[in-house]
């Protein structure tokens, strides 16, 4: 059963709330978050400000797996919690997880 985008914006806020918590990152967590940004980033469903927090995450973490900065996290995780959806597009290729 494909994840929505939903589910995997929730599956993402999920992994770097543990990562804030623990200030580790393991190399199965930085694959996922990998994963997930790379499936989200041509999803027609989200907003522009999700698809500018999913690059900003993906260019700090090509450049560095450790884990994020805490006021990062914090500040990605509450625009993510408030993410709305283009309900329209919710059917997308873009939200077939991969």
């Amino acid at each position: 059963m494909p994840i929505s985008s939903q589910d995997k914006i929730g599956l993402l806020c999920d992994i770097l709330k543990n990562q804030a918590d623990e200030a580790y990152m393991t190399q199965d967590e930085a694959t996922q978050i990998e994963r997930l940004l790379q499936s989200l980033s041509n999803d027609p469903s989200l907003n522009e400000e999700i698809k500018g927090i999913l690059i900003e995450m993906s260019q700090r973490h090509e450049i560095n797996h450790k884990p994020f900065q805490e006021q990062n996290v914090e500040q990605w995780l509450n625009v993510m919690d408030h993410a709305t959806f283009d309900t329209n597009k919710l059917d997308s290729p873009g939200n077939n997880y991969k």
